[in-house]
């Protein structure tokens, strides 16, 4: 595993930073580690910043348990520098959340959350710190970690249902005032009218006699129709259905027409419409009488020509 510890140590100057990374990360083979080049472009990329820069020092070990870097700058402390440390700290807090059993963050200084702090880093024996919240949520989402059972929620006390709070009583509806009566000249107005109406109706059901103004007023047409001044009944019933009696009209020309046709088939043909010549009519001399014979006989001294 590489441990990383950043601190920072407050002297009359200001603060001095360091930032040190010890071990192997143990994540897989020589060349095919990627936790150990992530920590490794961190610290070499931090040594690369710092190269012109006089108040920093890189130290590198070769220790039995593996290298150990580290990376320091004395007060007092360019904000860029500490720009560069911030950077290199959130690049080892990632690599820490994602990989929990291969390296391990910690951050000492006064300005470090309490989370960050890993008082067991360097500490020797099997008890592992503490993880926050976002490292517990990355090692479950690698496999390393196995997610938490739900803890079991305390059933909730049955409620007594609470008895039904009495409704207030709505206030009874009062009734619409009568309307006022209507002046006598309206009243005259309206009687006449409808007098005239029950009379029209009347004279349609003699021509009509399934005729119901009631009925009738049932059509938008018709009660349009009817509230037009002056409109009688009558007018307005032939103008709501005048479709209506032409397709009637239509019917009935036609069904004469047909009935027409089929009485001139079934009419035998005179003689003159036959085609072809007149029948010719020829006297049968065995079938004549002696009064007929002596007809002929005179014709003939007359001069006419007879076929027999």
């Amino acid at each position: 595993m590489i441990k990383v510890c950043y601190s920072e140590l407050d002297g009359p100057k200001g603060l001095s930073l360091r930032l040190e990374a010890a071990g192997h990360a143990g994540y897989a083979p020589a060349g095919q580690d990627i936790v150990c080049a992530g920590a490794s472009t961190l610290m070499q990329a931090l040594v690369y910043l710092l190269a012109g820069e006089e108040s920093a020092r890189s130290d590198a070990w070769d220790e039995p348990e593996g290298p150990r870097l580290a990376v320091a700058v004395q007060a007092p402390v360019a904000p860029w520098v500490q720009g560069a440390f911030e950077l290199a700290k959130a690049g080892f807090t990632l690599l820490a959340e994602r990989y929990p059993d291969n390296l391990r963050f910690a951050d000492v200084s006064r300005s470090g959350q309490q989370s960050m702090m890993d008082l067991q880093l360097f500490a020797e024996g099997e008890a592992a710190p503490a993880l926050s919240p976002e490292q517990s949520r990355q090692a479950v989402a690698a496999g390393t970690l196995k997610p938490e059972a739900p803890a079991a929620q305390p059933e909730a006390p049955q409620q007594t249902p609470a008895e039904p709070e009495p409704q207030p009583e709505t206030p009874a509806q009062t009734e619409r005032p009568a309307l006022p009566p209507l002046p006598l000249p309206v009243q005259n107005t309206v009687h006449s009218l409808h007098a005239r109406w029950a009379a029209e109706e009347a004279a349609m059901r003699r021509i009509q006699p399934g005729f119901d103004l009631k009925a009738e007023l049932k059509n938008p047409e018709m009660r349009r129709l009817m509230q037009l001044p002056g409109m009688r009944v009558q007018d307005a019933y032939r103008l709501a259905h005048y479709e209506d009696a032409l397709c009637t009209t239509a019917q009935i020309v036609e069904q004469g027409v047909v009935e027409r046709v089929q009485q001139r088939a079934a009419r035998p043909l005179e003689n003159g419409l036959r085609p072809g010549a007149a029948a010719s009519v020829r006297p049968d001399v065995a079938a004549m009488t002696r009064a007929q014979r002596e007809a002929l006989e005179r014709r003939v001294l007359h001069g006419a020509q007879i076929e027999l």
